[in-house]
């Protein structure tokens, strides 16, 4: 009877041993970075929040830092003054975010709001990446992952179209991304938005967007039409970038018809439909024969 207790408790004491380990504190998931292996351009991972730590804080924290594993953020990046207020997260990044652009800067923030806005009555987000943004941008979790998704699990080559260094004749270039399940064509908008405010690569070509413009938010509707709302420094003159309005449309137009599906371009400036744009109408969707080549 002694040998047969003991012979229990030791299965007991294996069984426990080999128990996965009880976290203790409120389980959150926050987004980070996919890696090379992934399906998916961010990826979720489960934290858990320490009683009497605020939620959303320590979220924002542990995007910031990749939780133990590989984040979008440089490194030293802050979120020092953010705020929650009526159901919005008030994000301000430290200057040690100012860096990223194009892609990178896209899923960063994916990573934050994706996060955020997966808690209980965080509706949105607003970023300001401090030496980037002159005002807070508005993100919603929408901005993401809404869209047609792109089923193939391929490369793509995405291509922009930018200004040579004579300012004459519209050249372009390519980027090549992988696509995967999870991604959507809303989500290559945006990172084709944000490559043509990044500007080219090639030495002497020309960014055809004004310099300052920044990239409030983008959606494909209907599948097709690729809406696209700029600050307000996209206007002729507000950045004097040197590119006429003309060669900016056509670098526009070019670009977003490069992405699948997409055959039009709707714009607005601070959420407000444009009607002309440098004295070229653009009140209809904007195809690729409406802003020829020069």
């Amino acid at each position: 009877m002694k040998l047969t207790a003991m012979l229990l408790l030791s299965l007991f004491l294996l069984a426990s041993c080999g128990a996965e380990p009880h976290e203790a504190g409120t389980p959150v998931t926050v987004y980070l970075p996919g890696g090379p292996d992934d399906r998916a351009a961010v990826v979720e991972k489960t934290l858990y929040c320490p009683e009497g730590e605020t939620l959303w804080v320590f979220a924002l924290n542990g995007v910031l830092s990749g939780a133990g594993g590989h984040s979008a953020f440089p490194s030293g990046v802050t979120a020092d003054g953010s705020a929650l207020a009526d159901g919005v997260a008030n994000v301000s990044l430290s200057e040690e975010a100012a860096p990223l652009t194009g892609f990178a800067l896209t899923q960063a923030r994916a990573c934050v709001v994706l996060t955020l806005t997966a808690l209980d009555g965080v509706n949105g987000v607003t970023l300001k990446i401090e030496g980037q943004d002159a005002e807070p941008v508005l993100f919603r979790a929408s901005d993401f992952i809404s869209g047609s998704l792109v089923l193939a699990d391929t490369e793509r080559i995405i291509t922009l179209y930018f200004i040579d260094e004579l300012g004459e004749r519209t050249v372009s270039e390519t980027r090549q991304l992988v696509v995967r399940e999870t991604d959507t064509v809303d989500w290559y908008l945006r990172y084709m938005a944000e490559e043509m405010i990044a500007g080219p690569k090639t030495a002497g070509f020309r960014p055809a967007l004004p310099e300052g413009t920044r990239l409030l938010s983008v959606i494909v509707e209907g599948g097709a039409c690729a809406v696209i709302n700029f600050s307000g420094e996209f206007m002729p003159g507000a950045g004097n970038s040197g590119v006429s309005p003309r060669q900016t449309l056509n670098c526009l137009v070019r670009s977003v018809t490069s992405l699948p599906g997409v055959s039009s371009l709707r714009l607005l400036v601070d959420g407000q439909p444009l009607e002309t744009y440098g004295g070229i109408d653009v009140s209809e969707p904007l195809r690729t024969s409406i802003a020829a080549a020069r």
